[in-house]
């Protein structure tokens, strides 16, 4: 599995719609009960209180939220709670690139250095340049992580998230820059997959160069004209943060949020189970040429994340699900949330689970819950 804070674990154009969790339309049946039942189990984790919930399936929709946000509290999560979607993230920003593509104003075949002021003659390996699809698939050979932080992950405990915001919080775009026409590439370019998030942050730089607005600006434009999605941005309002939900963190004790002061492709975005329930049918419409573009293989020479049948699309995860057919994955690690969206285009089904807990082992357990349903959605509907 991947995580985007916890390294070793593991259209064009529709109506604006808006996401009704009452609504059940015709289509596949999916188990209400069962599936319920099964989040129920995970929630006896002493580690797990709370889980959001939301299904998409050919024409049905769930959306269920369970738990308490905060132990005692009895505060369970709504469709409103604001939650860090973390790498999740980089799927919007996947979508912008994508239909910055169709528009006509970005090749993925497009030196990066194209949209960089200055003299970046580093940015190749003998000869051989940056290109933006090597953004996407994380074959940059970018590095993981913001100077200073790669090593704060050998000592692994509760107390991580304050020594990476330190390390973050003084960190500029600037610096950026200055760090980024001093790195020596060591690898060719597009033959080895190494996930970089500063690669993820020069893809947002670049796409806010192309469209000369910021990111939140971008997804309001591209995505958020067609469909509702008020609430998923980097940076929120007043309002926005005071239903920001707390996140738990190894210990179970609460964390910080994330911050950084970059563009925030790579993992600072937020969102509500509404809105992801409305992203998530936005990226099953058939008619949406930018988001189905996104599940496009773009690398498949090595094992993706141990896994010798998984691809690279933009960003997205890649692989076959005997059931479902084609899928496409990403998760998001945040110090105190943990979310996982998975999308199968050929069966018209999106899958989303958050949880605002943050461990070694959070991504396996709604990993786990994710094939639980999946079986329950088997079962239900004669596959």
């Amino acid at each position: 599995m991947h995580n985007s804070f916890y390294p070793f674990m593991f259209l064009f154009i529709i109506s604006c719609t808006s996401y009704n969790p009452e609504q059940i339309k015709s289509g596949e049946t999916i188990p209400q009960d069962a599936i319920a039942n099964h989040a129920n189990i995970l929630l006896e984790d002493p580690m797990i209180s709370s889980l959001s919930i939301g299904i998409a399936y050919n024409g049905k929709q769930y959306i269920k939220h369970f738990g308490e946000l905060d132990k005692g509290q009895n505060n369970t999560p709504t469709n409103r709670t604001i939650y860090e979607i973390a790498s999740v993230t980089k799927t919007l920003l996947a979508f912008l690139i994508s239909q910055a593509e169709l528009e006509g104003k970005l090749s993925l075949d497009d030196d990066v250095r194209k949209y960089l002021d200055g003299d970046y003659d580093n940015l190749q390996y003998d000869g051989k340049p940056i290109l933006i699809r090597h953004l996407l698939t994380h074959t940059s050979s970018l590095p993981a992580r913001i100077p200073g932080l790669s090593e704060l992950f050998t000592d692994i405990d509760a107390q991580l998230p304050n020594r990476v915001h330190e390390v973050e919080s003084k960190y500029s775009k600037e610096r950026f820059f200055k760090d980024l026409i001093e790195f020596e590439l060591n690898t060719m370019p597009g033959t080895n997959f190494s996930y970089s998030g500063p690669g993820a942050e020069l893809a947002t730089y670049i796409i806010e160069k192309v469209y000369d607005q910021s990111f939140d600006q971008i997804i309001e434009e591209k995505i958020g004209s067609k469909i509702q999605i008020p609430d998923t941005k980097i940076h929120l309002n007043e309002e926005q943060l005071a239903r920001l939900a707390n996140g738990y963190g190894m210990d179970g004790n609460k964390t910080i949020h994330m911050e950084s002061n970059l563009w925030g492709g790579s993992g600072s975005g937020k969102s509500t189970p509404a809105d992801l329930m409305n992203y998530i049918q936005f990226l099953l419409d058939n008619k949406n040429k930018a988001a189905l573009n996104t599940f496009t293989k773009l690398f498949d020479a090595e094992f993706i994340y141990g896994d010798k049948n998984n691809k690279i699309g933009f960003y997205w995860i890649m692989n076959e699900e005997d059931d479902f057919g084609k899928s496409a994955s990403h998760h998001g690690g945040a110090f105190g949330m943990q979310n996982w969206l998975h999308i199968y285009p050929e069966s018209k089904l999106g899958l989303s689970i958050i949880t605002n807990q943050s461990g070694m082992d959070t991504s396996s357990k709604l990993v786990g819950l994710q094939q639980d349903i999946l079986q329950e959605l088997r079962k239900a509907n004669g596959k």
